[in-house]
């Protein structure tokens, strides 16, 4: 049988960081939720007994009005067991928030992606409202929800695959971000979950491409290209490729990752080193130890032009010196910009890397230093988990993607053998 129960919503704080309140409505099939628009730290929940404690400054005011939309929603549980009628977390749900007309679904879904930005996520920002671009390039506006229908999606996948040149991959990861939007708006209340669409849509399976990555041999013919001393003093194409082979030889760093590195990131041990840092993209936590080959590159990059140690908090490689980062936009244009200029000079690495007997992809970039680590990985014999672990990947199906079916050792011991004429 259906309930309503207060819970506590972590997934969308405001910029305060308060959470909101919600009646959560479940059944056997489904559980959908209701907003009531109060806003709380997370201090003053109590979870057990689901009501706000007493410390908090509108306690009563608030427990009140729970307990108020409770006895609503238990009222109509009677009326629906008086009239013989399924008592469903649907049924009970539209006793508090009765579904609106159809309204506007650009309209719902700029002010979600604004919302974005204004709580400090300029990354999904900026992915959602190019998404919403695309799609109102071909719907035009306004778009009401019930106009969204399974016909509409499987014509906007053929002009994103056959007109807009989308590979299948980069069509669904646009649908991803329209199905989640729907559901939002779903649980929000400004349509009615029997008009979702993506019931019975479902987007083209995308064929697996290869991923351009760089042999034994090529990372070799780049390692041997004269171009000078690298070092915070070489040439800039020099250090461009010393950011190239520090992301390889570090399990595949993320350029942004790298531009973030400061100082207190590499501690020493004698000879060895250790990198940690947090990944930007994932947040979670990445520690291993570096290869004599990536502790070569960096030690220039340890100290100041007049020979002092940098301080821990300075940039290790200086990418990002001279930017003015106080926002979060700056930031990511910084390290956009950045990452442009090194893939520019990465294309005049591989020109002359190819004058040798190595060819090289035809378009290389930062990203490719990634790939290439998981493939030589894979290669050496790894196994799914060690490279996962090594990649930093949420889970191994993550991997998978990348690679599959290996055998290996764990990530410090398999980094020392990795680069060695015996891996090849």
């Amino acid at each position: 049988m259906a309930k309503a129960t207060p819970v506590l919503w972590k997934h969308d704080p405001n910029p305060e960081g308060h959470l909101p309140i919600w009646l959560r409505f479940s059944d056997a099939r489904r559980t959908l939720y209701s907003s009531l628009g109060v806003y709380i730290h997370s201090r003053f929940w109590n979870p057990l007994k689901r009501k706000v404690r007493k410390g908090h400054p509108n306690a009563d005011e608030i427990n009140a009005l729970v307990q108020k939309r409770l006895a609503a929603v238990e009222a109509e549980r009677i009326r629906l067991l008086t009239d013989g009628e399924p008592i469903t977390a649907e049924a009970l749900k539209a006793v508090l928030q009765p579904v609106k007309a159809p309204g506007d679904f650009f309209s719902f879904a700029d002010a979600y992606v604004s919302d974005l930005r204004r709580r400090g996520q300029v990354r999904e920002h900026r992915r959602e409202k190019a998404v919403l671009k695309k799609f109102r390039g071909f719907t035009g506006e306004p778009l009401a929800f019930d106009r969204i229908t399974p016909r509409l999606l499987h014509e906007y996948e053929t002009h994103l695959i056959e007109h807009h040149g989308n590979q299948a991959s980069t069509a669904a990861s646009n649908f991803r971000v329209l199905k989640t939007l729907f559901h939002r708006a779903i649980r929000e209340g400004h349509v009615a979950q029997e008009k979702n669409p993506f019931f019975q849509f479902k987007p083209r399976k995308a064929t697996r491409s290869e991923r351009p990555k760089l042999t034994l041999e090529q990372v070799r013919a780049l390692e041997t290209l004269d171009l000078g001393p690298g070092g915070p003093d070489g040439a800039l194409l020099a250090r461009v490729r010393d950011l190239f082979l520090f992301s390889l030889y570090a399990a595949g760093v993320r350029f942004g990752d790298v531009a973030e590195m400061k100082r207190k990131n590499i501690r020493f041990d004698g000879e060895s080193a250790r990198l940690s840092y947090t990944m930007g993209k994932t947040g979670k936590r990445q520690s291993l130890r570096l290869l004599p080959q990536a502790v070569e590159i960096i030690r220039p990059y340890l100290t100041t032009a007049d020979g002092a140690q940098k301080a821990p908090d300075a940039y290790l490689f200086s990418v990002l010196d001279g930017y003015d980062l106080k926002t979060e936009d700056q930031r990511v244009n910084a390290i956009g910009s950045q990452n442009a200029v090194a893939n520019k000079y990465l294309k005049e690495l591989a020109k002359r890397a190819e004058a040798g007997e190595a060819a090289m992809p035809a378009k290389l970039t930062f990203h490719i230093a990634r790939h290439s680590f998981a493939d030589l990985a894979r290669k050496a014999g790894w196994d799914v988990y060690a490279i996962s672990k090594a990649l930093g990947h949420a889970g191994l199906a993550v991997t998978e993607h990348y690679l599959a079916g290996f055998d290996g050792d764990s990530l410090d011991g398999n980094l020392g053998a990795l680069f060695t004429e015996e891996a090849s």
